[in-house]
């Protein structure tokens, strides 16, 4: 028989994977809870999925020129978010990073950037040939994990590089850890530049600040320019996002032009009738974030109280990011997930000891409740071996040395890699933190890591099967 006729195929997966009434802790936010929708109205939607997929019809409006109900949604957001303008996007953060930097960096240009970037903006330094300038990461070597963005970092690339014209900053990293945008903002709005936040991960700050009487969110911190991914966390299906423009230092038809030129010209009605509707629910739904809230302490506390279970928390994490380990019973972040999905509990990522739970606006209690009983199983079973504190991979460091990023590519074994510049990134993922930068020179140290990394059966962007890589043509 052929092997391709044997597969399973994407929509078996999905159907039998919904039929089994999973706990989601990963993206994306609305946790597969239509009862949500149904809630607040949007049931027709939902099912009628198949008759809402339709393209630029009289009365649809258009995206690539929004005058009618795009455009509302657009304004609605904007005033949701408290910013002067909102770009609606359907092809994922990526879309609004790589418009934000080359709306706002000339071409042969430099930007400021934080060494733990997303890939897109990797993509945006290829496209615009914008040199990168990295400032890396502090570091907490009890977790071994990369933390904020340092303002004096900041500080120091901009008067190092005074020729630079934006800085790029991502908080909540992808473990929930925030930087301090409105320090970063006043030193960066000193030096007359430009500040773009990566808040992919954060698209719910803002309505926690509120709750709270915080002010985590980059829009309510002086950033010109934030990125929201609202389905991780949010309501929206996968692949939305919103581009909020805060200030006055870009020109609105720059920034959009930008945006045009890299969205699909067939955006999915659905998706944007999705982010129609989750803006309608994040106004309406304040008691949906007190729930949150709630939940969250909830979880802490009982998780606390439960031999062998180590959290990580800290004054700048976001909570809903909820880092957690059992090494103490012997278990690593990989067989701790697995045990977890043995009870039908499904994870946003493993790192080294931790798995991490991504909660989300539709997480309810008893996804919570069912989360905790499965960690006391669990404790119970292995028992608690040892006192020790758990441990990220993500703090690994080789101290590259850094030059111009390559203009041609050549692709070669992974073995042979020390000492060529690197055209790619090297992404372990997850979590998807650059090892490796494009223009840095692998080392032996590096390879060997990328080598253990691989036999472990960690993804790395950047790596074929094969273990080829791209490089430099000339290095």
């Amino acid at each position: 028989m052929n092997q391709e006729s044997v597969r399973r195929t994407v929509v078996d997966f999905l159907v039998t994977h919904g039929a089994e009434n999973p706990v989601s802790f990963h993206m994306p936010g609305h946790k597969g809870r239509g009862e949500i929708y149904e809630r607040f109205g949007y049931g027709d939607f939902l099912r009628n999925i198949i008759g809402c997929d339709i393209t630029e019809i009289p009365g649809a409006d258009a995206l690539t020129q929004p005058e009618d109900c795009l455009l509302q949604v657009m304004e609605n957001y904007a005033e949701l978010y408290g910013v002067r303008h909102t770009e609606l996007l359907v092809n994922g953060s990526s879309t609004g990073l790589i418009a934000s930097i080359l709306a706002t960096v000339p071409r042969g240009g430099k930007l400021i950037m934080g060494r733990n970037s997303h890939k897109a903006v990797f993509a945006a330094l290829r496209l615009g040939g914008i040199e990168p300038v990295y400032v890396s990461p502090e570091t907490d070597p009890d977790h071994n994990l990369q933390r904020e963005i340092s303002p004096e970092k900041v500080k120091n690339a901009l008067q190092a590089h005074p020729d630079a014209s934006a800085v790029l900053v991502t908080s909540p990293n992808y473990y929930g850890i925030l930087s301090d945008i409105r320090e970063i903002a006043e030193v960066t709005h000193g030096a007359g530049k430009i500040l773009i936040v990566d808040q992919a991960h954060g698209a719910h700050l803002k309505f926690f600040d509120e709750l709270e009487e915080t002010t985590w969110a980059a829009e309510n911190q002086g950033a010109d320019l934030v990125v929201n991914s609202t389905h991780k966390t949010l309501m929206s299906f996968t692949s939305t996002a919103i581009l909020n423009l805060c200030s006055h230092r870009v020109d609105i038809p720059t920034l959009s032009e930008k945006v045009r030129m890299l969205q699909t010209t067939s955006p999915s009605y659905l998706l944007m009738g999705s982010l129609d509707v989750n803006e309608k629910i994040l106004r309406r739904g304040k008691e949906l974030f007190r729930n949150w809230r709630e939940n969250l302490n909830f979880f802490y506390r009982e998780a606390a109280a439960i031999p062998g279970v180590s959290l990580i928390q800290c004054n700048s994490l976001d909570r809903t990011k909820i880092n957690l380990n059992m090494k103490a019973c012997g278990l690593s972040g990989a067989a701790l997930s697995q045990e977890l999905q043995k009870r039908n509990l499904w994870m946003e990522m493993t790192h080294g000891d931790y798995v991490m739970m991504m909660t989300g606006l539709g997480n309810e209690r008893g996804d919570y409740e069912r989360m905790l009983e499965a960690l006391k199983e669990i404790q119970k079973q292995h028992g608690v071996i040892s006192e020790a504190k758990g441990s990220s991979e993500a703090l690994i460091s080789f101290d590259l040395e850094q030059r111009d990023l390559p203009g041609k590519r050549k692709k070669i074994p992974l073995s042979e890699a020390a000492g060529k510049v690197l055209y790619d990134s090297l992404i372990p993922y997850p979590p998807g933190i650059p090892l490796a930068c494009p223009g840095e020179v692998l080392n032996t140290e590096a390879v060997k890591h990328v080598n253990h990394l691989l036999d472990e059966g960690v993804t790395v962007i950047g790596i074929d099967a094969d273990r080829m890589l791209y490089t430099g043509a000339e290095g």
